[in-house]
């Protein structure tokens, strides 16, 4: 069932794109290790849901997705059991509106809640330590404010194409946590939007997937979660590529 839903959702992806996303789903093995659950957030019409792996550890990333997936594919991606495994808590959200719609029908229009949401989310889970971010595409305009507007709740932000908020952008603190930039070389890796990830945060790095399309991380999964995994422990694994940023986490707690 749900399986038919998520086809559906991803018939506004371009046939490529499918076959990749649907090549995934095929493959991917379930070990019990992602969980399905829901909390209830201020004025959102329906409880968000999300996928959650790895329990009660000190290192949380968080995974906003773009407009034409949902939180399963961070899932089939590898991602989530991939962080799991390494010690590390993956949260990937089910942005309202889109994929499968878990989260309710009704999309975030009102520019306040969708830069509070990432916010908002994290306190109503009650997580008070700093969040590496993931947001692919549409999946920025969630991503890019939290961590413009609360940089010392950010260790990290792993930016795939994603739009950035330029109201939040301006007058953004000098101290942001250091940015990995991902795009497809397929897709646009010169644009303005692109370098403007670059100048707005003082530490960044860029990689392009050769031969690789917006959504870049369904081309080639495994280098995706190797940067990923890469970036959030500062350390590569033998026969990864090293990068020369590196999640910035923080013993702090944070008064909710």
């Amino acid at each position: 069932m749900l399986f038919s839903a998520l086809l559906l959702a991803y018939g506004g992806l371009a046939n490529g794109n499918a076959d990749l996303v649907a090549s995934l789903e095929a493959a991917y093995q379930d070990r019990g290790v992602v969980s399905s659950k829901t909390v209830a957030i201020a004025d959102l019409a329906a409880p968000l849901h999300y996928l959650d792996a790895g329990g009660s550890i000190s290192k949380l990333v968080l995974f906003v997705h773009g407009a034409a997936f949902s939180a399963r594919t961070w899932q089939v991606l590898g991602s989530l059991d991939a962080l799991a495994g390494a010690g590390y808590r993956a949260i990937a959200i089910d942005v309202p509106g889109y994929g499968a719609q878990l989260s309710g029908a009704q999309k975030v229009h009102d520019n306040a809640l969708r830069r509070e949401l990432l916010a908002r989310f994290l306190d109503a889970i009650g997580w008070r330590r700093p969040v590496l971010v993931v947001s692919a595409s549409m999946g920025g305009s969630f991503g890019s404010p939290f961590v413009l507007g609360n940089p010392q709740r950010a260790a990290g932000y792993l930016s795939v194409a994603a739009m950035l908020d330029e109201a939040a952008a301006t007058g953004a603190s000098k101290s942001l946590p250091p940015a990995l930039v991902v795009w497809g070389s397929e897709d646009a890796p010169e644009s303005s939007r692109a370098h403007s990830h670059m100048q707005l945060f003082p530490q960044s790095q860029k990689i392009v997937f050769p031969d690789a399309p917006h959504p870049c991380y369904l081309k080639d999964p495994t280098r995706f979660n190797q940067l990923l995994l890469t970036f959030a422990s500062g350390r590569a694994a033998a026969g990864a590529e090293p990068l020369t940023v590196a999640a910035r986490w923080g013993a702090e707690q944070f008064e909710l």
